[in-house]
């Protein structure tokens, strides 16, 4: 998904090591003329995404880890290619993996338990284990054990054109906007839109005041914030169709027919849709993930724009995203596997991701919160002119990074980072009917009450667990307030 929204990054081998010069420490191997190891790290993305994986991990943890040779390997469909090998009966040694599979490999023996290897020697500390936002791993933890250790935290944001604000503000001496900021809650931002929509003469919009692509995110994102709970304790009963689901998709209600500050785009995005209007200062306020700022910065260089917080509800809640490192169940080589994940989390592999890639912020909280965030050195193309990668230089960071550190840092009133990643065993059932009941509502939100369409995705959902359940010889599961399965 991230790396659909970036524009194609070339660079060459020898560009990258000058640029992200490996940290190399010694790990121990066995015996000197033992021989070769041969592991295989295995990812998804595109061909850019070479530059960082295979030259500087899989080359790079050869270099720090004598007696080892790393089988990179970048798949097109990824999951396809793991259920592959296990059917057979092998697998990596290193898998990134997506935490919306996570669970569902998990639950069918895919991914080798990492307790044992953070536990034991050349383990992980309190103090490294400390480093990763606790969001995240108790996200991960099933049934007390862990299974991957996170590689990043993408996040969901709220882009903002300062030009546009500027404007109106420098109308509205006696009622400005401002901009946006983690005061901000829902009838702030839906004040805002409503304020800078614009219209001709004949009604058209000019400037969109609001903006949003229609997928699973936003939803999840404002239903989080209205004191929504996803799944039930035992992960067998979607509780999306609570109030809080009522209430996300009556302000989506709002925003379009009440205040007309939001018209939702339903095309392919080619050139027209909610991406490319704020590319081109058409919108104001977009809401979009942290990958899109090198795209911005890419395709609309002049584009003066910065990123905030979500506006919350009654809950500050700021949905992330999440890929991660973890060990095949029938890898040859375990231990060697351990030792490169181990390797990876480390800061100086964190710090380069965010240093090479800057779509997601590292799942390293020490690195997030240190001087080394703050900044990117991008990519020259060849020749000297332009950048393939854009750099962030520290003028920057206020407008294009610092609003990432609010989700993962604790806040002092709660004691409790905003950031939060929704998983479950069905996880990705869930995520395809609500983007499936979204792109039916919006289209006329006043046809369909939305505790109906709520209480289809439900059914939906709770249909295709008891169907998984029946193939495995389970009974169907029992809804809370009801004394049969359903």
């Amino acid at each position: 998904m991230r790396s659909s929204a970036i524009v194609l990054f070339a660079l060459v081998v020898g560009t990258v090591i000058a640029v992200f010069p490996p940290v190399l420490k010694p790990h121990a191997r066995g015996p000197a003329g033992a021989a070769r190891e041969r592991i295989i790290f295995t990812v998804w993305g595109m061909p850019f995404e070479d530059r960082l994986f295979k030259d500087r991990y899989a080359r790079g943890f050869e270099a720090v880890a004598p007696g080892v040779s790393v089988d990179y390997q970048r798949h097109a469909d990824i999951r396809m290619k793991y259920n592959t090998w296990h059917a057979a009966g092998t697998g990596p040694e290193v898998m990134r993996v997506m935490v919306t599979d996570y669970h569902q490999m998990v639950e069918s023996g895919m991914l080798e338990p990492l307790d044992s290897y953070i536990g034991g020697p050349g383990g992980l500390t309190d103090e490294q284990l400390n480093v990763f936002p606790p969001a995240l791993l108790d996200a991960l933890r099933i049934d007390g054990k862990l299974y991957a250790l996170p590689e990043d935290s993408a996040q969901f944001g709220l882009y903002y054109n300062k030009e546009l604000i500027d404007d109106y503000d420098a109308v509205h001496t006696d009622d400005p906007i401002g901009y946006p900021d983690a005061t901000w809650d829902w009838a702030r931002l839906r004040d805002a839109a409503r304020r800078l929509t614009r219209r001709d003469a004949a009604g058209n919009v000019e400037i969109y005041g609001f903006d949003m692509d229609i997928w699973q995110w936003p939803f999840m994102s404002f239903f989080a914030q209205a004191g929504g709970r996803q799944w039930s304790d035992d992960g067998l009963t979607t509780l999306i169709n609570s109030p809080a689901g009522v209430e996300t998709l009556e302000f989506f209600r709002a925003l379009v027919v009440d205040d007309g500050s939001w018209s939702p785009y339903f095309g392919l995005s080619q050139g027209t849709g909610p991406d490319s209007r704020f590319k081109n200062g058409k919108t104001a306020l977009y809401m979009n993930g942290s990958w899109m700022v090198p795209n911005f910065e890419l395709g609309a260089p002049d584009l003066d724009f910065a990123v905030a917080p979500l506006p919350h509800g009654r809950a500050p809640a700021i949905l992330c995203g999440s890929c991660l490192w973890g060990i095949s169940a029938h890898a040859r080589h375990k231990e060697t596997g351990w030792e490169m994940i181990r390797w990876l989390v480390e800061d100086d592999q964190a710090a380069a991701y965010w240093d090479t890639l800057r779509v997601a912020p590292p799942a390293n909280l020490d690195v997030v919160n240190s001087d080394r965030f703050k900044q990117t050195s991008g990519v020259p193309k060849e020749g000297g002119t332009g950048y393939e990668v854009p750099p962030m230089p520290a003028a920057r960071y206020p407008d294009r990074a610092a609003w990432l550190r609010y989700a993962l840092n604790p806040l002092p009133e709660t004691g409790k980072a905003p950031g939060f990643i929704p998983t479950s065993l069905y996880q990705r059932k869930l995520e395809d009917e609500i983007m499936a009941m979204l792109l039916a509502y919006l289209r006329a939100p006043d046809t369909t009450p939305p505790q109906q369409a709520l209480d289809a995705v439900a059914a939906s959902v709770h249909q295709h667990i008891d169907q998984d359940r029946a193939a495995k010889g389970l009974p169907p599961a029992i809804r809370p307030g009801t004394e049969t399965p359903s």
